[in-house]
């Protein structure tokens, strides 16, 4: 009976704890929240916006964005960043809307204070990948977890 009278444990907190996202690198292994991709994410989102002088995206910017997730899934950093740098005379509608959206994501995911232009974000990553092939991968795999919050914060400030 005097078991029964003990006092219950302190509640717990209602809130389930966070995983962290393990990143292992050359110098050795960190943890990143969720909640730091989403900021990151949704700052280069905003940045792109202020640089083009817009509120929301449109369709076109989405699609972009969008097409960049599945590019990076598929072919890679690498290739993603080989596409914003070709100049071929393919170029289009597709490509016209494609490359200034990937351009401003990948190259504020490489350096957000001062992202690259086209040529310099090409031969930052080829390098990598030459010198630094556990960086290239750690970066790749870093793009392709803010590829998700790019989708979503694309999503949330797509045009009605």
């Amino acid at each position: 009976m005097v078991d029964e009278l003990r006092r219950p444990n302190a509640p717990r907190a209602a809130t389930p704890p966070v995983s962290a996202a393990s990143i292992d690198t050359s110098i050795g292994s960190f943890q990143v929240l969720p909640e730091q991709m989403s900021l990151s994410a949704h700052q280069h989102i905003q940045t792109y916006l202020r640089n083009y002088h817009r509120q929301r995206l449109d369709r076109n910017d989405l699609t972009a964005i969008l097409r960049l997730s599945q590019h990076l899934r598929v072919f890679g950093l690498l290739s993603a960043v080989g596409y914003v740098n070709q100049s071929n005379a393919q170029g289009g509608e597709v490509r016209s809307r494609t490359v200034p959206v990937w351009e401003s994501l990948l190259g504020q995911m490489i350096d957000e204070t001062n992202p690259p232009e086209r040529e310099q974000l090409m031969e930052t990553v080829l390098l990598m990948t030459r010198n630094q092939p556990q960086q290239y991968m750690t970066t790749w795999r870093r793009s392709l977890m803010l590829a998700n919050h790019w989708n979503f914060w694309a999503r949330a400030y797509q045009e009605e």
